[in-house]
């Protein structure tokens, strides 16, 4: 058997991962959202497959076009960037075994588009 996180560290290129910052309500009852400190982490990107959209909730599958795997922790909703382009990791699979994180990612559209 494959030791997947042997794997991941052969094709492991460097990413920027800007984990989702909790906010805070201020007085008044405003929310402010929390600031995001932007770390250098090692993930292996790669286009999805058919069978792996399959295996996503539905409406996940239309924005999920690329799949990642990575050592370092990673969680819904937060944000890699890769070669120039910026992503949220739409879906997480959970793993329990393997010291690894396999999650959807989907293109994150800019203001101006």
């Amino acid at each position: 058997m494959i030791d997947v996180a042997i794997a991941i560290d052969e094709e492991a290129v460097a990413v920027t991962h800007e984990p989702r910052a909790p906010g805070a309500y201020v007085p008044g009852g405003r929310y402010v959202e929390g600031e995001a400190t932007p770390v250098i982490i090692q993930a292996t990107i790669q286009p999805t497959t058919g069978r792996q959209l399959m295996d996503m909730p539905e409406g996940v599958r239309t924005e999920a076009r690329w799949m990642a795997w990575s050592r370092s922790e990673v969680s819904e909703d937060d944000h890699i960037t890769h070669m120039g382009k910026r992503y949220r990791v739409l879906f997480l699979w959970p793993r329990f075994e393997g010291a690894f994180y396999r999650f959807a990612l989907g293109l994150e559209k800019r203001n101006d588009e």
